[in-house]
């Protein structure tokens, strides 16, 4: 029993010790990564004109000009000090046909925390897809929320740190109960030797 949790023990740690950037990494195309830390570079210096080119239809309403206008005064007017990804979603796949060949397509989420120097945070959400030709990127949806406190860097590492505590004790306790079991039966063992001889 004790050598089937291991594998689930040991699961847990790396889970608990990766990072979202390194999900991001592994799960994103450099190019959609490109893109998208690209679109908030320009989002955070005021830019909204990549938006409406994403979505030309919406041009011309007024509700999604208030929108976009309320979205880039969200942003506060201070120094980016850091800037974490605390969300992504992925999906590639490649598909092939007798008249195109091979075609990739995908679907991309992203989620990242910028801290500001004066202490307000802005939580930045992207949603895009590979185009038609399977190349990157159509911008789907965009919003940024700000705050005065951390929405989810914080609470990733803290329960990041929650799970290696629990695996750590959980290791400890294992170990614990393996060495009592061994000395117990092997000290029972011992006795019955003895008595034996």
């Amino acid at each position: 029993m004790l050598r089937a949790l291991l594998p689930l023990l040991i699961s847990a740690l790396l889970l608990a010790g990766c990072s979202m950037e390194a999900m991001a990494d592994k799960l994103l195309p450099s190019d959609v990564r490109a893109e998208a830390d690209g679109q908030i570079d320009r989002l955070i210096a005021g830019e909204t004109q990549f938006i409406f080119d994403a979505f030309p239809d919406e041009r011309d309403n007024p509700e999604f000009r208030e929108q976009m206008t309320r979205m880039v005064a969200n942003i506060p007017d201070s120094p980016v000090v850091s800037r974490d990804i605390v969300g992504v979603q992925a999906r590639t796949e490649q598909s092939y046909s007798a008249t195109e060949g091979a075609v990739r397509t995908g679907t991309y989420n992203l989620a990242q925390e910028l801290k500001f120097e004066n202490g307000e945070y802005l939580l930045v959400q992207l949603a895009h897809t590979l185009d038609e030709d399977g190349e990157c990127c159509v911008l789907r949806a965009i919003n940024a929320q700000k705050s005065d406190e951390s929405p989810y860097l914080e609470g990733i590492q803290q329960r990041s740190l929650v799970m290696r505590i629990v695996g750590i004790l959980f290791l400890i306790s294992t170990l614990a109960t393996g060495a009592f079991l061994i000395i117990r039966v092997g000290g029972r063992k011992a006795r019955e030797a003895q008595m034996g001889g």
